[in-house]
């Protein structure tokens, strides 16, 4: 029903714009960034997921394997879309959804043609997608559509003192889908961008460095000898070492040899 509803408002909206003077959306390459230092450390070659809003107003999608060349989005110029990549290891039982991603917003990362994507992007696009798919059970909600917030304003507090310290360090530490579904509900407060509440959790034998899902956040390094105490809620995550992969929430974590 959630999809539903997008596609139904994303038509009624986008539709009319397209059939302007210049109805045929331009072609921007789609630019990725540098892994983050320390995913490099993982044994494989990143692929990556595109998704984006087309210019037939639906979500795309495209798989793209290592060295194969990003291809140029057709994308509608007449509202503010978002861009997401996810990065995944499939040979490595690492799916898209497990480490976090990179994205984009047009057109304000838009120069010389390309779409230069980013890791804070990410956290904004997956922001656009989440207020996209809350529900709207009002009128005022129903109003309060990712293509119009200001995401200038919102990419601003980002990097500002108005956020807790460990959130602009780490910006997937809030429960930004719970953020999207508030702001949707009852409008933006920047007070609700806090980190989720965590707790620990700590797991004898599993010594060494261990790199966690988000890009900003640090490697563990647990020692050669362990334990690995981690700090985790009640949704599983997912942590990597050149052992394997470890997935861990607040009742219980399954670890997998890479062989």
């Amino acid at each position: 029903m959630k999809t539903l509803f997008l596609c139904v408002i994303i038509a009624n909206c986008f539709l009319p714009a397209a059939c302007s003077d210049n109805p045929i959306p331009s072609s921007y390459q789609a630019v990725l960034p540098e892994l983050p230092q320390h995913w490099k450390e993982i044994p494989a070659k990143p692929h990556w997921r595109l998704q984006w809003i087309g210019d037939t107003w639906h979500w795309q999608e495209k798989d793209i394997s290592p060295g194969q060349e990003v291809p140029n989005l057709h994308l509608g110029q007449e509202w503010q879309t978002p861009i997401i990549a996810w990065p995944f290891w499939p040979e490595l039982n690492l799916p898209p959804g497990v480490m976090k991603p990179c994205g984009a917003l047009f057109p304000f990362d838009i120069s010389e043609g390309k779409i230069k994507l980013g890791w804070e992007g990410g956290v904004i696009a997956i922001f656009w997608k989440e207020m996209a798919a809350s529900e709207r059970l009002t009128a005022a909600s129903a109003g309060r559509l990712p293509w119009y917030f200001d995401w200038q304003r919102f990419r601003e507090l980002l990097s500002s003192n108005n956020i807790p310290a460990a959130v602009r360090q780490d910006l997937w530490l809030p429960d930004w889908k719970s953020i999207a579904n508030k702001t949707v509900k009852s409008g933006f407060d920047r007070r609700r961008i806090v980190s989720r509440s965590f707790s620990e959790i700590t797991i004898p034998g599993l010594g060494g460095r261990w790199i966690g899902s988000s890009p900003f956040a640090p490697i563990l390094d647990s020692g050669s000898s362990g334990p690995l105490i981690l700090k985790v809620t009640g949704v599983p995550d997912t942590w990597i070492s050149t052992q394997g992969i470890l997935k861990c929430a607040s009742n219980g974590w399954v670890f997998s040899n890479w062989h």
